[in-house]
């Protein structure tokens, strides 16, 4: 027994020994032990109180003085690698230089001849400055020997580069069978339904991975285990999707990805599990990335910028929103710059030009400014987004300048800015006069922001939308063409500078207003209904079920489709010349319940609407002939805002938090109200608009006078016996529609007013 436990023991620590073989973090000042420098340039190499390559401080250094031409090779202590067939060789590194033209050669070497020869295992060339992390597998011809040293290579002449940095250098025993879980490639934030659990591996082993068992472990959801089989060779690394799919609803999830088990077995479990935050929206939108660009025409080093810039935005149009704000610097000044370019100047901290900015992200190489590349642009272009912009604008004869803007979320969206900028699309007035730099035109530059720059703070609630309209006399601005506008709408996060979407509005024209109160009635099948915008008149609707179009321009007004546990509506509204309108969305759920058993009970004087509870809903919407009433949170709502004879029909639908049920069928009484003519002749209410004062004059005993919101909030009262005028001070109530509800001996009657 003691003999096993003893080899045991053995065996599991030499199996450590094996799998790490070196492990340098440069923590001395010294070099480490058994370590040394071999070829040219000894004096090149030094331990630095620093951490360029991004470890902690010290690290190892190679600088460019004395200059030499030739090779130098920062090498190792020998380790044993008896029955080792291939190594993990990691380390962090940076690369400094002042010439990109210049290409400087890297290398991993090995030599178990005590570096009379050696063997290349990887290497490759570098000119552009900045931090690398490189993992690659080393198979010399060295690999199983007992003596084994590595080196770290470079090649070349040291005057065209500065200083090149090592750290953290890990050399590790590859294992037979081992794998590691690279990444959870779910985005951050994805649209409900269906989800896609993708995860990518790498094989850290020897041999190939022919077949590996993971797991999936969703908030809320059962443990989903799945056997793959897979051909990754050593080193390689490749993308898998589970097959089951779970139909997540809107909210914050954690999921946890585990490999089991990698050809029947795995060497080193240390890096099979991770674990990942997202958050699942409405719906996901098409991306268009904001392209923020500052310049100015004295700006020499602009024009190659400013050129490039013009072939990127004409090569991919329709897949951008840009503004160029100038500034007044470097020489005399633009003419162009305004107070507004100075805001966003300070805010992306932008002390010098060009530079361009990609959804908010800097453009640059080293310490040089780069223009946006086309590989970036689609990249952020493919990336969803969660908020939608539609809108238009207009001008005047007198330039004076409309704008409508809507922005619909399918996340709840807090605390951020809506930018709103007019720009000209092309502009040459600026360089008559000003010129310097040899341009004759500058494209998309920002004339005026609204809100002066700072931004509209804007918070928006997952399913809605809020509207921006501004107007404005351009003639106060450089304008030189009022044909040639374009208007730029973003949202931004103001403190994490994320752009959450961006869009150009339509121009010249009328504004694409949205559908009107879209819901979906659970019966035998799912009824889908809404209205047609107010003031518009769309060519036709398209409707969408979970993210894909499903009904294309349609006339209609409603859609039926087969009851399922979840889907996402969304209806689009159609107008002329291929614009179209924000989408009004809404989600069904069988996890939401309906409420059941609503019943409209004529009561004379009032109308009590009734339900059943439903569990875990938080309150409950009534709508009164598809016009939403109140919120409350209770199971019933007492209605007074009738006329005899009116035909009131209710819907009312559960709220979960941010989410709802779809709507019960409608239930419908008409009021016979018999005592309501007669109070309503008797009670007079001026003026109507109201500003300060509201006077109320009745012949019968006033008991007590209540003023509503329109969700059904009460926001004042006064109790009297008296006949007469009764007068209330409404200062305090914000602009809006409110309802007074008057109560008298004889009876109720509720009488509707506008604030200004």
């Amino acid at each position: 027994m003691k003999k096993t436990l003893l080899l045991t023991i053995a065996l599991l620590f030499s199996t450590t020994i094996f799998a790490q073989l070196i492990d340098e973090k440069f923590d001395s000042a010294e070099m480490p032990e058994g370590w040394s420098i071999m070829g040219d340039a000894e004096k090149n190499w030094s331990i630095s109180n620093s951490n360029m390559a991004g470890g902690d401080a010290n690290e190892a250094r190679l600088f460019w003085n004395p200059q030499f031409s030739g090779v130098t090779r920062l090498v190792t202590k020998a380790v044993d690698l008896t029955d080792v067939e291939g190594v993990s060789f990691i380390m962090q590194h940076y690369f400094e230089n002042y010439d990109q033209n210049y290409k400087a050669k890297l290398g991993i070497a090995t030599s178990s001849d005590n570096g009379a020869t050696w063997n290349v295992g990887w290497e490759q060339e570098y000119n552009i400055p900045g931090k690398y992390n490189i993992e690659e597998r080393i198979t010399t011809a060295d690999m199983g020997k007992e003596n084994v040293m590595f080196c770290i290579f470079f090649d070349g002449t040291s005057f065209n580069f500065t200083q090149w940095c090592f750290d953290n250098i890990k050399i590790k025993a590859q294992s037979n069978s081992e794998v590691r879980l690279n990444s959870i490639d779910i985005y951050e934030r994805i649209g409900s339904g269906p989800l896609d659990v993708k995860f990518s591996i790498q094989n850290m082993g020897n041999h190939d991975i022919q077949s590996f068992e993971a797991s999936y472990e969703l908030d809320g959801y059962e443990t989903v285990t799945e056997t793959f089989t897979a051909s990754v060779p050593s080193f390689g690394t490749e993308t898998f999707t589970f097959s089951d799919k779970k139909n997540i609803l809107p909210g914050t999830y954690n999921i946890k990805i585990n490999v089991l088990s990698v050809n029947g077995g795995d060497d080193n479990t240390d890096d099979n599990v991770m674990t990942k935050e997202f958050n699942a929206s409405l719906a996901e939108k098409q991306r268009i990335p904001m392209i923020e660009h500052f310049s100015s025409s004295t700006c020499a080093p602009c024009v190659l910028i400013n050129s490039l810039m013009h072939k990127l935005t004409e090569e991919n149009p329709g897949k951008f929103t840009y503004t160029k704000y100038v500034v007044n610097y470097p020489g005399v000044g633009d003419p162009y710059y305004t107070a507004e370019s100075g805001i966003r100047k300070d805010y992306y901290q932008a002390t010098s030009v060009p530079r361009c900015f990609l959804d908010s992200e800097l453009q640059l190489s080293g310490n040089a400014a780069q223009p946006v590349t086309k590989t970036k642009l689609l990249s952020r272009y493919d990336v969803p987004a969660f908020a939608e912009i539609r809108g238009a604008f207009n001008i005047d004869t007198n330039n004076i300048i409309t704008i409508t803007a809507d922005v619909a979320s399918y996340i709840n969206l807090n605390n951020l800015r809506t930018f709103i900028s007019v720009n000209e699309k092309t502009t040459t007035k600026n360089t008559v006069e000003y010129g310097g730099n040899g341009e004759k035109e500058f494209h998309h530059v920002m004339l005026k922001m609204m809100d002066d720059g700072h931004g509209i703070e804007t918070t928006i609630n997952a399913g809605e939308y809020k509207r921006f309209e501004f107007t404005y006399d351009m003639n106060s601005t450089f304008m030189e063409e009022a044909n040639d506008l374009e208007v730029a709408v973003w949202i931004q996060d103001p403190f994490t500078k994320e752009i959450i979407n961006s869009h150009y509005l339509y121009e010249y024209t009328n504004h694409p207003h949205p559908v009107k109160n879209l819901q979906i009635t659970e019966g035998n099948r799912l009824n889908i209904t809404w209205e047609k915008p107010d003031n518009a008149e769309p060519l036709g609707y398209n409707l969408y079920l979970n993210n894909e179009l499903t009904l294309s321009n349609t006339k209609e007004l409603s859609f039926s489709i087969d009851k399922s546990d979840f889907c996402v509506v969304e209806v689009v509204a159609l107008y002329e010349n291929a614009t179209t309108s924000v989408g009004s969305v809404s989600i069904y759920s069988s996890e939401f319940g309906v409420p059941q058993n609503l019943t409209a009970t004529d009561n004379t004087s009032n109308i009590v609407v009734s339900w059943d509870a439903v569990d875990k809903a938080t309150s409950y919407d009534i709508y009164r002939n598809n016009e939403f009433l109140a919120n409350v949170e209770t199971t019933s709502y007492t209605d007074s805002d009738f006329l005899q004879g009116d035909q009131c029909c209710y819907q009312v639908r559960a709220v979960f938090g941010n989410n709802k049920s779809a709507f019960t069928k409608e239930t419908c009484v008409t009021a016979t109200g018999d005592m309501i003519e007669e109070i309503d002749s008797n009670v007079e209410i001026y003026p109507n608009p109201v500003d300060d004062r509201l006077y109320i004059e009745t012949l019968t005993q006033t008991l007590t006078i209540e003023i509503y919101d329109v969700f059904g909030r009460l926001q004042d009262y006064k109790t009297t016996r008296l006949q007469g005028n009764v007068a209330i001070d409404v200062t305090d109530l914000k602009s809006g529609i409110y309802f007074v509800k008057i109560n008298t001996e004889k009876g109720n009657i509720v009488k509707r007013i506008i604030k200004q």
